[in-house]
């Protein structure tokens, strides 16, 4: 070996050592910094005409396994969707019945308070405490459920909103990311840039599952799972306006996918002609293909699971009106009132299209004696103008009946009572919603409801105002009709609790219910009802915290393995920064001996 080859040697050897050093040093560095991934200094040898010349650097490799990386990313996205639809679904049943120990949070506590109110006033149903005592609890669970559906609209809007947030964050990852394949392009890769990317791309896989594709010079292209392009040659942007408000029927704007060059600079949103690639439908009940990440999450609350728990509040609430103003209709309160206006506002044409047969009956009664003056048949086999003439007739001397319209029905006898025997009539009426139900004569009118809808919501109810207005309107008895000849009608005086009875009997009244989510459609009660709410809300959230604690589980495992492959491991950082010390102090031995040789020579030479 020449002084020359020597010197060569060292002197690489000397810049490989120093790049290495500074490699492992950046490495135990970032021992604790998140993402980081090991990086290695590769060296080869240098060769010149057949002959060692020393060693020569090559690029800083980044110690990864790419197969664990995409798992790891798909991984991600699913562990984030499970994470978010388990925490809102906990949201949603801490807020809607409580945690656990609170006693439903509310809703059950309400309807054991209604029962034992009703209790008390059928033991006592001439007391005027007693009747204020259930108009108070009926009053309260009506208000449960009213306020329970408008706080799952509430979660809605407030899931909508997140909806938003999430999309305006996968924006700012993908103009990140086109940032990064900008200074690839530019021929500058790192494998500092790449950590980078590859903390970008984990950030979007758990906002959304992506598929990530390589291009030429290292640069990257983004879809959406479904193939919707996110970042090719040029970024895309997702363009997404919350709704304003949410309601049962909101119909939510799409999620469109543009070119950042088929937006407005200045607004964001596209230009006039611009159309995008849909990656999630518009309307009341939107589609979408994608599988995972936080926005799957989000819609799947707001459009599948929240909208579900809403339908069972109203199924609840439908079951709560009904029973309760049927047994209240078949009731009459002592002293009976002077005049009934139904709540019913489209009574007739319904009644008219409807299966109908039997009889009811209504009595006059005098207020002052409890006695009946005279009891008329009411054939439901009529239609509703021949219903009405027919009762007018009959009750000319006492008053009037007057149908207005196509409703209401009307009955105002003046200073006489009015008590009303449902008997055998039976109205079937299917609703909107499929839900069949029979009614009797004036249950169908509502003439003595005790349960009357606020507003166009299922859940807004509340008591009827005429009762709140005067308590001794409540219904404890009941009229019992002699049918064995000309019907004659009895009702039962102050202490007749056979109405209030009729109501206690009311919270266990069973109906045909719809599929409500994870409630069948079956016949059960309104007390039946809310318990199996609670209990299948409590289920589903304990299925949705499984799935994204074993979500969570195989992300940790995954995370292990890269990072035993990937991470730092200070041990061996050290023991290589040793060796490459040594190294370093070998190569400046041979330099400084090399240079000693030299100048031994040029003594020798003078």
């Amino acid at each position: 070996m020449t002084l020359t080859t020597a010197l060569s040697t060292a002197l690489t050897g000397l810049d490989v050592a120093r790049r290495s050093l500074q490699v492992t040093a950046n490495n135990v560095a970032n021992v604790n910094t998140e993402g980081f991934v090991r990086k290695k200094l590769e060296q080869s040898s240098l060769v010149l005409d057949g002959r060692g010349m020393g060693a020569r650097s090559e690029e800083v490799e980044r110690i990864t396994d790419r197969f664990l990386t995409g798992e790891l990313r798909r991984q991600r996205s699913v562990a984030a969707r499970d994470s978010t639809l388990a925490s809102g679904l906990l949201d949603a049943q801490n807020g809607l019945f409580g945690r656990p120990g609170d006693d439903g949070g509310g809703l059950q506590k309400r309807l054991s308070e209604l029962a034992t109110a009703l209790q008390n006033f059928s033991l006592q149903p001439e007391k005027t405490a007693s009747r204020v005592h259930v108009l108070g609890a009926v009053s309260d669970f009506l208000d449960r459920i009213r306020t329970s559906g408008e706080l799952v609209q509430k979660l809605r809007y407030d899931t909508d909103q997140r909806i938003a947030q999430t999309v305006a964050e996968i924006n700012s990852d993908i103009l990140a990311l086109d940032r990064i394949n900008e200074e690839f392009a530019r021929g500058i890769p790192t494998a500092e840039l790449e950590d980078q990317r590859d903390r970008l791309l984990e950030s979007l896989a758990e906002k959304l599952d992506i598929t990530v594709v390589g291009l030429e010079r290292n640069t990257i292209a983004v879809y959406a799972r479904g193939g919707t392009p996110l970042l090719e040659y040029s970024p895309r942007q997702l363009v997404y306006s919350p709704a304003a408000r949410v309601a049962a029927d909101t119909p939510f704007d799409a999620i469109e996918v543009y070119d950042v060059s088929q937006l407005d600079e200045d607004t964001g949103e596209p230009l006039a002609g611009e159309t995008g690639i849909t990656l999630v439908s518009g309307g009341a009940t939107p589609a979408t293909g994608i599988t995972g990440g936080r926005l799957k999450g989000l819609l799947e609350l707001r459009d599948s699971r929240l909208p579900q728990l809403a339908g069972q509040f109203d199924e609840l609430a439908e079951l709560t009106r009904f029973a309760l103003n049927e047994a209240h209709n078949a009731a009459t309160a002592y002293p009976p009132p002077t005049s009934l206006t139904g709540t019913n506002e489209t009574a007739a044409a319904a009644y008219d299209a409807a299966t109908r047969s039997g009889t009811a009956y209504l009595s006059v009664i005098d207020r002052s004696t409890g006695d009946t003056v005279t009891t008329v048949a009411v054939d439901m086999s009529d239609d509703a103008a021949t219903l009405v003439a027919n009762l007018s007739t009959a009750l000319a001397a006492y008053g009037t009946v007057t149908l207005t319209g196509d409703g209401p029905l009307a009955i105002d006898l003046g200073t006489y009572g009015i008590a009303i025997s449902e008997g055998d009539s039976s109205i079937t009426v299917t609703d909107a919603d499929g839900r069949t139900r029979d009614y009797s004569f004036s249950h169908y009118f509502g003439l003595n409801d005790l349960v009357v809808k606020t507003g166009d919501e299922a859940t807004a109810l509340a008591v009827n105002p005429t009762l709140e207005a005067d308590p001794r309107l409540l219904a404890a008895a009941s009229l019992e009709v002699d049918t064995g000849g000309p019907p004659v009608g009895t009702l039962g005086g102050a202490g007749d609790n056979r109405g209030a009875l009729g109501l206690i009997g009311a919270l266990e009244r069973k109906l045909d219910t719809l599929t409500q989510g994870a409630l069948p459609g079956r016949s059960t009660s309104m007390r039946d009802y809310a318990v199996d709410m609670v209990a299948v809300q409590a289920q589903a959230v304990d299925r949705a915290r499984t799935a994204a604690d074993a979500s969570e589980s195989l992300v940790a495992d995954l995370e292990f393995r890269r990072s035993s492959v990937s991470g730092v491991n200070l041990d061996e950082e050290l023991s290589r920064l040793v060796l490459y010390q040594q190294a370093y102090t070998a190569s400046a031995r041979v330099l400084t001996t090399t240079s000693e040789l030299f100048d031994e020579l040029m003594n020798l030479a003078r």
